[in-house]
This record gives structure tokens, sequence and C-alpha cells, in this order.
């Protein structure tokens, strides 16, 4: 009761924050109109969409019960696309303020700078989010190259495909995940690999958005495994995705191993956040390794690339995660980089291989600034005698 009720608290400071700050925009934005136009503008026709555009964002997460399907899935979109540009007006209207400042104390700047910064202001905008849209929309294949000192059975190397974070849902709809599919298929792996938060908190989206039907064109030889993310858990209905999943072809592994093929043992731990709705942590990974042939190839699904050392200490040859995104957003990757041991790409620790992927799809804004979506192609060659 007292998480919740901080939560509760932390979550109402936000809020209003936020909604301070968006009043904040919005005022210098007002301040822009009345520069530009000629004639006398209603107040009315500037703050009731602004206001709704706004407000969009947080009704998503807020009313999403209260309100119509389709009337949440507009507010999505149009939410989703004004976080950014929300995000990148902060700075720069604050920059402008300074200037307004010093040019009050100093007198330097020419009549009309205010409406020729408000139109460079938008503009850059514009340009930021078009960007990021076109970055979010062009995905790239990573690949790494690695040696694990074990045999495994008859197979002397091995093609891991990895991809994470999709977000399937009302913002990256099922054209999204088949063009996922599609490169994944095209690098013709042995194994699929998919490490979190394949949905965006939103079980119905996913469920009904034909998701599952994307998933089961994925064919490699030896099988296609997925592990729980943290919008996953909030998404809820796990065990009907997990069937869902399962009907794709897609084995979910959460807090329990396979053996695959009778040549390596896949490893998938459930999320960190599954503790806030399962009531309880997730199984320590030595207990959850109880029972493991830890001759064989050891290869761990963890959606958060948290606390590396403990599959270090257990002797996992191959770590693969997700979650991080690099923080999508310009320049929230110097946040991720200071939070994680591995915010992105590939560490060798000890003797174990990490490889964290950025993911494919987006979380809120569909745009990326300073990364690219990408799937991950891991080569393993296998040394053991």
């Amino acid at each position: 009761m007292l998480v919740r009720r901080r939560f509760a608290t932390l979550f109402a400071v936000i809020l209003l924050l936020y909604l301070a700050l968006t009043c904040y925009v919005g005022l210098r934005g007002w301040e822009w109109v009345q520069l530009i136009t000629p004639a006398t503008v209603s107040p009315w026709l500037y703050w009731v969409p602004f206001g709704l555009i706004g407000l969009a964002f947080p009704l998503t997460r807020l009313a999403v019960e209260y309100l119509p399907r389709r009337l949440t899935d507009i507010l999505a979109v149009v939410g989703a696309y004004w976080m950014p540009l929300f995000l990148y007006a902060l700075p720069l209207l604050l920059i402008v303020d300074l200037a307004r400042f010093l040019n009050s104390r100093l007198g330097l700047l020419p009549s009309g700078a205010g409406a020729a910064a408000g139109g460079a202001i938008l503009l850059i905008l514009v340009a930021t989010v078009l960007y990021g849209v076109w970055r979010a929309r062009n995905p790239v294949v990573v690949r790494y190259a690695i040696e694990i000192a074990k045999a495994a059975g008859p197979h002397r190397t091995m093609r891991v495909a990895l991809a994470s974070d999709t977000h399937s849902g009302t913002i990256n709809g099922r054209e999204k995940l088949r063009k996922m599919v599609d490169m994944v298929n095209g690098l013709e792996p042995d194994l699929v690999l998919l490490a979190g938060d394949l949905m965006d908190d939103d079980y119905p989206a996913f469920a009904t958005g034909g998701m599952a039907e994307e998933l089961q064109r994925l064919n490699p030889a030896l099988g296609s495994y997925a592990i729980l993310g943290n919008h996953d858990h909030g998404a809820g209905h796990i065990p009907e995705y997990r069937r869902l999943l399962e009907q794709a072809g897609v084995r979910l592994l959460v807090d329990e191993w396979t053996k695959v093929d009778e040549s390596l043992c896949l490893i998938g731990r459930d999320d960190l956040s599954g503790r806030h709705y399962r009531g309880g942590p997730r199984k320590p990974l030595s207990t959850l390794m109880e029972g493991v042939d830890r001759s064989l190839p050891l290869i761990l699904m963890d959606h958060q690339p948290y606390r590396l050392e403990e599959g270090e200490a257990e002797g996992i040859d191959l770590q693969v995660s997700g979650h991080t995104h690099r923080g999508q957003l310009f320049p929230f990757h110097l946040i991720t980089r200071r939070t994680f041991e591995l915010d992105w790409g590939y560490l060798r620790k000890g003797a174990m291989h990490v490889v964290v992927s950025l993911g494919f799809g987006t979380w809120g804004p569909p745009i990326r600034l300073g990364n690219r979506p990408e799937v991950v192609l891991i080569d393993i060659r296998f040394t053991g005698a």
C-alpha cells in the first residue's frame, strides 16, 4: 500500500509538472501566433486544439478504460507525435527567453526578431520529427561474430537472429512487424530470439491486430523463442499471450529453460518488472538453472541488461537483451549509458558474450534520433571438442 501511495504521489507530481510546462509552451506559441497574424485571432481557435493535443498523451494513460477505443487510438497517435515536439520545444524556447531577457537589457536585436525566432523554432521542430520518423522506419541489420568454446551437438556454427522491443500495437502496427519478420527471414537464421516487449502495453491491439499471424511466418530450423518485457507485463493477459504465441510457433520462456535440438540450453528469465504484477521477485538465476546441462552452450535471454555479473558467475556463454532503446531520442542515450553496463552493442565479460539490441520498434514517439532500429544477427562458432 505504501509503495502504491508513493507511486501515485510521484505520478501526480510528474503530471502537474508536465501540465505546467505544456502551458509554458502553449503561451509562447500563442505569443508567436499573435505576432504573425495581421488580424486578431480568437484565443479559442488556438487554445482548444492546443489543449487537446497537449492532453492527448496523459489521456491515453489515464482514461483509456473510459473512452471509446477508436478515440483512444487517435489520441495515442496524436500524443506520440506531440511528445517529441514538446521535448525539443522546451530548450529552444528557454534559449529564446534568455535572448529576450538579454535584449531587454542590451537592445541588440532588431524589431521582428521574435516572429523570426518563432518561425525558426517551428521549422527546426518539424524537420527534427520528420527526420526521426524516417530513421524509425528504416531499420538496419547489425552483425556480430562470436566463438563459444563448447560443442553443440552436430552444429559447428549457428546463425541466431535477435530482435527486441517491437512494441507492436496501435503505434507500431502489423506492417512494422511484417517488416521485422521479413528482415529476419532474409537472414536465414537457424534460431530466432525475441528479447521482450513484443507488445506495447495493449494486449487487445496485439491480439486483434494480426501480430501473431506475422510471427507465424518466422521459419528458423531450430525454432523461435520469446521472453517477457516490462511492456508485455503492462499489457497483461499473459496466459492468453502465451497461447497466442504458441499458436504462432513462438515459445515463451518465463523463468524457465529448454534444450534446443539437444545441442544448447536456452534460459529465459522473467522481466524485473514482473514483481509488480505477480507480487514477488523472479527466480534467482542460480535457482532457475538447476538441472541445466552446463557442458552445453548456455544462452540467456533477459529483457533488461541488468547485473550482467550474475550471468558471468553462472557460466552463461551468451546473454541477449534489449529494453534500453539506447535512449531512442537524443540525448537520452546519456542516461541509458550511465544506467546500464552495456546499453547497446557487444561486450565480452570474462568468458561471457553479451549482446544488447536497441530494438526494432519505438515506445511513445514513433521516431528515433541518434540511432536506428535494428535486427541483430549473431554468427556463433562452436570450438569445443
